[in-house]
């Protein structure tokens, strides 16, 4: 891991993005970090009985796919009046502002009422079904995810406009109903 801060220019003001980026070094920490929420997981659902698995966490799906698709994750930003730094990862080399979503479980995702991105994609830690480490990032399109029902009446832009979290379940949803292929695959 290694923060590097990466400046650019937008309306005539120049912002610096402070960002993590990963190298191979990087899959150790990774496969403990998955080990312990599955030790986690396990200890929850058999010995307490709880009722469903822990939210997969943000900063390890958010690494991995920095690492997978070489972009650096977004930790701070300066001087940004009037940018939004509402993703979570920056692809340097394209110049492009990332949202990451992640599940481990069939639950919904939450979408903010204000995030703004350019591109935005699944990572699917269930998608052989069992939660194993292995995973495949899917690539979504806006226009798509903008116009899922989230109701019987509203989209998800429509509930964004009204200033609400709309959430719906980005693999039956979009991965199965529009039948996306992975962009990239692996396993911890």
């Amino acid at each position: 891991m290694k923060i590097v801060s990466h400046k650019l220019k937008k309306n005539n003001k120049e912002i610096i993005l402070e960002l993590m980026t990963f190298d191979k070094s990087d899959i150790k920490i990774f496969k403990s970090t998955f080990n312990k929420y599955r030790s986690l997981n396990k200890v929850l659902k058999n010995k307490l009985k709880g009722t469903r698995i822990m939210n997969f966490p943000d900063a390890l799906s958010e690494s991995v796919f920095c690492l997978t698709m070489n972009c650096g994750k977004l930790l701070s930003a300066k001087n940004t009046s009037g940018y939004s730094t509402s993703f979570d990862a920056y692809d340097i080399k394209r110049e492009k502002r990332i949202q990451i979503k992640c599940s481990a479980s069939s639950g919904p995702t939450s979408f903010g009422p204000r995030s703004e991105y350019d591109e935005i994609y699944f990572v699917d830690f269930k998608s052989t079904g069992e939660i194993d480490g292995t995973y495949k990032i899917y690539k979504l399109e806006n226009k798509d995810i903008d116009s899922v029902k989230v109701n019987k009446k509203q989209s998800l832009l429509d509930q964004q406009k009204l200033d609400r979290r709309p959430r719906f379940e980005i693999r039956s949803a979009l991965v199965i109903e529009k039948k996306l292929k992975p962009i990239a695959q692996g396993k911890l």
